[in-house]
């Protein structure tokens, strides 16, 4: 009997100018997929000093095609410099996925000419809060999941505003992945040197929260708190620290290789994120990191970090910006190592069964399929 040949598949993501955002694609090959992902040819993030070129991991060889953009690094507003038309006319793809949020200018130039040519196409949708959208925002997302064939929905809460947008459009829940990291050996109870951890890995800016976590571990014994990551916030949080006594370690240096050793000196990842009134929570990635590395977490009730941790069963919630809660929570792992431990062996399985990569790439070739097999896309509002 004959194999069946691989079916084409356009990819746009600026994500995935890192090649851990190309895991998920690499894997849609066992699906029958044959992927070709578009992305910047040069990008900028708040982690590196200078835009830098896309990464290529060795699966896709040859098949990650960099085309200039413009506002390179603005998630929302940068546009590529090439010929989105010609270059699907090019490849002639089965179906394509726009890993760009449906209110930006990347989902909606490249949406049109999908939808001229009657390829079906999801977008992504990691927006959780609603709030008000300036004009080309909602036109780009008029357009874009107007045309949609899917919406790829990174948690229920942005499913849900998605099908407000457009009520027949499918939804499909299809969560970040975890990377593969290797196994870092036992992290049970009892191998801390210096007492009780409580880590964040992240940025050091006002809306994670991080003042509650200082003010939670003021005053509690064999508690300190590391953090991994940079940002604006550092030299206060440092100044509050030692006002109160705290013992604090700034880690600014941490590749994302070593993030798994890094988790791996938490006796506990602590993500206290506060809502403002134009962001929450939207996923909450390290917390399921940590729980890969069946670190157990503690969590505020920003955003999606309720759906993630209790999903998982990984670790507790918290009232966000109620230090008193979260020292409880802290107190609780702390004197209770075997909860510590039950915590982070379920999260960890929890994990990966559902956020690993072999996952998410079963959850994004079953919304590629369904619209597919048909070969056009759903009928939808322009």
């Amino acid at each position: 009997m004959p194999s069946t040949a691989p079916r084409r598949l356009l990819v746009v993501s600026h994500p995935a100018v890192l090649a851990v955002n190309q895991l998920p694609y690499v894997e849609l090959r066992r699906h029958g997929w044959d992927p070709y992902v578009v992305v910047p040819a040069r990008w900028r993030h708040e982690y590196v000093s200078a835009a830098f070129p896309p990464e290529v991991a060795p699966e896709l060889r040859g098949r990650v095609a960099g085309r200039h953009v413009v506002l390179a690094g603005r998630v929302q507003r940068h546009v590529y410099l090439t010929n989105a038309g010609r270059l699907i006319d090019e490849l002639r793809p089965e179906a394509a996925f726009l890993e760009a949020e449906m209110t930006s200018a990347a989902a909606f130039q490249w949406s049109r000419p999908l939808r001229r040519r009657g390829i079906p196409y999801g977008v992504q949708a990691a927006e959780n809060l609603e709030r008000p959208w300036p004009l080309p925002a909602r036109l780009f997302r008029r357009v874009s999941v107007g045309g949609a064939s899917f919406v790829a929905s990174r948690s229920p809460t942005a499913a849900s505003l998605a099908r407000r947008v457009r009520a027949d459009v499918p939804t499909p829940v299809v969560p970040h992945h975890v990377p593969a990291w290797p196994e870092v050996g036992d992290i049970s109870a009892g191998r801390r040197e210096h007492g009780f951890v409580a880590g964040f890995a992240g940025r050091l800016v006002p809306e994670k929260g991080l003042d509650t976590l200082i003010d939670a571990a003021a005053g509690l014994d064999g508690v300190a708190v590391r953090l991994v990551g940079n940002g604006p916030e550092r030299e206060r949080l440092t100044a509050r620290a030692v006002a109160l006594g705290v013992p604090l370690r700034i880690d600014t240096d941490v590749r994302h290789e070593q993030m798994a050793s890094a988790y791996a000196g938490f006796d506990a990842l602590v993500l206290p994120s506060r809502t403002t009134p134009t962001w929450m929570e939207q996923f909450g990635r390290v917390l399921v990191e940590a729980m890969w590395c069946g670190v157990p977490v503690i969590g505020s009730s920003s955003g999606e970090i309720p759906w993630v941790i209790e999903s998982t069963g990984g670790g507790l919630v918290f009232e966000e910006g109620d230090s008193a809660a979260l020292r409880a929570a802290i107190v609780e792992l702390r004197d209770f190592p075997e909860r510590r431990r039950e915590l982070g062996l379920q999260g960890q399985a929890m994990v990966r069964e559902t956020f690993s990569v072999e996952a998410v790439a079963r959850s994004l070739n079953a919304a590629l399929s369904d619209v597919s097999a048909g070969g056009e896309p759903v009928a939808g509002r322009a």
